[in-house]
């Protein structure tokens, strides 16, 4: 331990000079920080409301909290793995200079815990920005006001706390794929094979998700109103985590059929590259998956409100009617934001940790246009995945929750549609966007080859 906080110091200067190897995790955890804050903010205000409504409020609340903080919670444990090449380059250089395997683990738990530190501090100041312009957004009859939004010390330090656990969890699991020898640091070079356990474990959570979807409405009257949230929180919260456990074993399947069948060499390299992580290439569009759910029950909840304004509701009926439109387009609204963050920082770093690969590929003959149709393919195979799998998860949640009516409406089919397709076309520009951190990566390469 005496030894770590030596080197500890000596590597923090480089390693803040390299604005490549933090920029990208702290940055993404900075925008986590802050969607976290909003929400949590924005339910503890539903929360309080009193009156008649407080219940349906409070549900409202634990639902928007659920599909979007548990995709989240999935990013900041990406974000704990990005910039892994680098990463592991700096270690080899200490071990080769004699550091310790517990010194060098040591020194990969205090890098990931200050990134996730340094993060979610910017995301306090990112709350605070955002603050006044929720504070305008009209709910309950009026503006929501900044005094409702505030969150108190306890809740800010709660979740900095929480993001700094789940980076510090994260990395402490990604280092039991490290083998660190006498020789330097490298990730084990045994294939990531994806089990069919998966598949049994995701259907199984399936079967408890529609269940408790089915459930649900029958408990009405009979159960009080707080199980019937949690109940379908429960639902909604198992249909999302389905998504991510199925999603890398079906994509595996799929990208060895397409491995068999590939006839140009960027099919094949795509193909290979998929396989070599396919838990990896999931999580390069899997924030999409999330967006896909909440545009189904996003346009559900339009179809509703469509049917419920034209029977002529009362004042109370007519507030709460426009604070869950409101609420539906908050939640599409961040739910993006997670894409949009997801998308620009996984493809950059992608490009950045698999460097030497591609400055391979270009001193072996393959131009930078093939190069960027093997990141199309790669990035766009997954891409359909997560929407199938994603939509299928809703609508078996949603059935038996609202109801075939609402589930295929016009209305909920189109705003799916729509969600689906701002989606995809932000994954394009991630994809078109890090065209740049190609070529300069590609330049970098021939220059020191040179």
């Amino acid at each position: 331990m005496s030894a770590a906080w030596p080197i500890l110091r000596m590597l923090a200067r480089p390693t803040l000079a390299d604005r490549r190897s933090w920029a990208l995790p702290v940055t993404a955890f900075a925008v986590i920080a802050t969607i976290i804050l909003d929400v949590t903010a924005g339910a503890a205000m539903f929360w309080r409301i009193p009156g008649d409504m407080a219940t349906t409020y409070r549900g409202l609340a634990g639902v928007a909290v659920v599909l979007l903080v548990l995709p989240l919670v999935t990013l900041a444990s990406s974000a704990t793995r990005l910039s892994a090449r680098r990463r592991d380059d700096r270690l080899s250089a200490l071990r080769l200079l004699g550091a310790t395997s517990g010194t060098l683990r040591l020194l990969t738990l205090a890098e990931s815990g200050a990134y996730a530190l340094a993060g979610s501090l910017i995301g306090v100041v990112g709350y605070a920005i955002t603050l006044p312009l929720l504070a305008m957004l009209p709910f309950n009859g009026g503006p929501i006001g900044v005094g409702s939004l505030l969150l108190g010390p306890l809740p800010l330090l709660g979740v900095i706390a929480a993001l700094v656990v789940l980076a510090l969890a994260s990395s402490a699991v990604s280092l039991r794929r490290v083998e660190i020898s006498p020789l330097g640091v490298a990730m084990r070079s045994s294939a990531q094979g994806v089990s069919r356990m998966r598949i049994i474990a995701g259907g199984a959570l399936l079967a408890v998700a529609a269940g408790a979807a089915a459930i649900a409405p029958r408990l009405g009257m009979a159960a009080a109103p707080i199980i019937v949230i949690m109940v379908v929180l429960l639902a909604i919260g198992a249909g999302l985590t389905v998504i991510n456990i199925v999603g890398p074993k079906l994509l595996a399947v799929h990208f060895r059929s397409r491995l068999r069948r590939a006839r140009t060499a960027p099919a094949l390299v795509a193909a290979r590259m998929v396989l070599e992580s396919p838990k990896a290439a999931w999580r390069q569009v899997s924030a999409l998956g999330s967006v896909c759910f909440v545009g189904v029950a996003g346009g559900a909840g339009v179809a509703l409100l469509s049917r419920t304004s034209g029977s002529g509701a009362d004042r109370a009926e007519a507030i709460l009617i426009g604070d869950i439109r409101t609420g539906i387009i908050l939640t599409i609204v961040f739910a993006f934001a997670t894409v949009a963050c997801s998308v620009g920082i996984n493809q950059t770093s992608a490009v950045l940790d698999r460097r030497d690969i591609e400055v391979g590929l270009d001193l072996v003959g393959m131009t930078a246009a093939e190069q960027e149709e093997v990141r199309r393919r790669a990035v766009l195979g997954p891409l359909w995945f997560v929407m199938a799998v994603s939509v299928l998860s809703s609508v078996a949640v949603l059935l038996p929750l609202v109801g075939a009516a609402l589930v295929m409406s016009p209305v909920t089919m189109a705003v799916t549609a729509g969600v689906i397709a701002a989606g995809a076309g932000m994954v394009a520009l991630g994809l078109r966007a890090t065209h740049g951190t190609l070529a300069g990566v590609l330049e970098e390469g021939l220059a020191r080859v040179e």
